[in-house]
């Protein structure tokens, strides 16, 4: 098949993905082993970065990031569902990238890829993919409720729109909470506006994110977000405390081979409905 130059693209198979990736495929994937997803992102370019070209793949037990190296050949990272920790997918203007989390040695590693958000819903895919082989159990297709879109109606449309887009497939909404920006003196921002979906499968995560200003004279910035999507079935512990004006949900999330901690900083009246909100993912477990 043909390989676009800009976009991210779908492979049919491990034989259409160009070399040097498609002999580090070849030689990692077993004979016979079942792809579900090949997804390959030809070199990206952003001002002040180059990335190389990625083929990321999904299989019946787990994925596998394939990359070119500066020495001409190719690098994999790969890990299975049992050891994936968590998703990060960030998304502003044309520019993506999906860091994948996971677990070996006692410690947490991540594998990177950048891409052109044209085709972002490849990457949508295959997090859809990989949450669904984590807690197959809770892998199942189902309608929207019009109950539970009804939670974000009196969002903000852009966290609106983002909750609709990266809200998982097939996965019914426990709760929702959205809240603004910290915003401290000479209207410096402290913290960015935020949002949590909880599913039955997942907790959802969304904030605001800002690129860097094109002209700083006009203090123009790109603005995108930061998606991470938390798996139910490595919440291992959480914490609400609070700091000054802030709340801060620290989660403990980790795998048989290792573990992570996060901070989520949000604004502290909003720490009751965020404790709630964690308190009815440990009761789903």
């Amino acid at each position: 098949m043909e390989i676009d130059s800009r976009f991210p693209v779908r492979l049919d198979a491990i034989s259409d993905a160009p070399e040097p990736l498609r002999a580090a495929l070849l030689e990692t994937l077993s004979a016979g082993e079942s792809v579900r997803l090949l997804v390959h992102s030809p070199a990206f370019s952003t001002a002040t970065a180059k990335s190389p070209a990625t083929v990321l793949a999904i299989a019946a037990n787990g994925w596998l990031v394939c990359a070119e190296n500066e020495g001409g050949g190719a690098s994999i990272e790969k890990c299975d569902f049992g050891n994936t920790l968590f998703f990060e997918l960030t998304s502003i203007l044309l520019s993506g990238q999906l860091k994948i989390f996971f677990a070996a040695v006692g410690t947490s590693y991540a594998a990177t890829i950048k891409f052109n958000t044209v085709e972002e819903r490849l990457y949508r895919e295959a997090i859809d993919m990989m949450l669904a082989g984590i807690d197959p159990a809770l892998a199942r297709t189902t309608a929207r409720d019009p109950k539970e879109t009804a939670l974000l109606d009196s969002w903000p449309i852009k966290f609106r729109d983002e909750a609709n887009l990266y809200w998982p497939k097939g996965q019914h909404l426990r709760t929702a909470i959205q809240w603004p920006a910290i915003v401290g003196g000479f209207e410096r921002e402290l913290a960015p506006a935020g949002a949590i979906l909880v599913t039955e499968r997942e907790i959802v995560l969304i904030s605001e994110k800002k690129g860097s200003p094109r002209q700083v004279e006009e203090n123009f910035y790109e603005s995108g977000a930061v998606v991470t999507f938390f798996p139910r079935l490595r919440l291992t512990d959480f914490h609400v405390g609070h700091h000054d004006r802030f709340g801060i949900l620290a989660l403990q999330v980790h795998a048989a081979h290792g573990g992570e901690k996060l901070e989520v900083v949000f604004p502290s009246e909003e720490e009751l409905a965020v404790s709630k909100a964690m308190e009815s993912v440990l009761l789903a477990k």
